[in-house]
């Protein structure tokens, strides 16, 4: 029997932040957009060409995506194609998505509304105080 391989590699930007919604038996699903973008010779110059590409995430993906992902953020996903069509006014419409099994969020880490910087939940400048303090304790000793 032969093997067949359905993988797709893609790094990218955000398009959008993620449409999150959760299905009735409580899964979450996250549908979001991503552009890649190539150059092309064209005219004795380069012409950008960018590709959209339709993402759905499930599940701690999709709370991954939601809590992190916003417009314009760097991605690298690993997925699948898959293929469906639905009818609209009597014309069947092809769709392409990939189906994502790993993401990887490239860049500066950001963080969920409200967290810090570093996303460690702590006041920075009261640690460093504390740290100077434990510091001019140990001068003392």
């Amino acid at each position: 029997m032969s093997r067949s391989v359905n993988k797709v590699i893609l790094v990218g930007n955000a398009g959008r932040d993620p449409d999150v919604q959760t299905t009735a038996s409580g899964t979450k699903v996250a549908h979001l957009s991503l552009a890649t973008s190539r150059r092309v010779p064209r005219n004795g110059s380069y012409e950008e060409r960018t590709e959209w590409h339709r993402l759905t995430l499930w599940d701690r993906l999709a709370e991954l995506a939601e809590n992190y992902v916003r417009k314009g953020d760097r991605l690298y996903v690993e997925g699948r194609m898959e293929y469906d069509s639905y009818e609209k006014n009597g014309v069947t419409i092809p769709t392409a998505e990939v189906s994502v099994r790993e993401l990887v969020l490239l860049g500066a880490p950001r963080g969920a509304a409200g967290a810090d910087a570093d996303g460690d939940g702590a006041d920075d400048e009261a640690a460093d105080d504390d740290a100077a303090d434990d510091d001019a304790a140990d001068d003392d000793a």
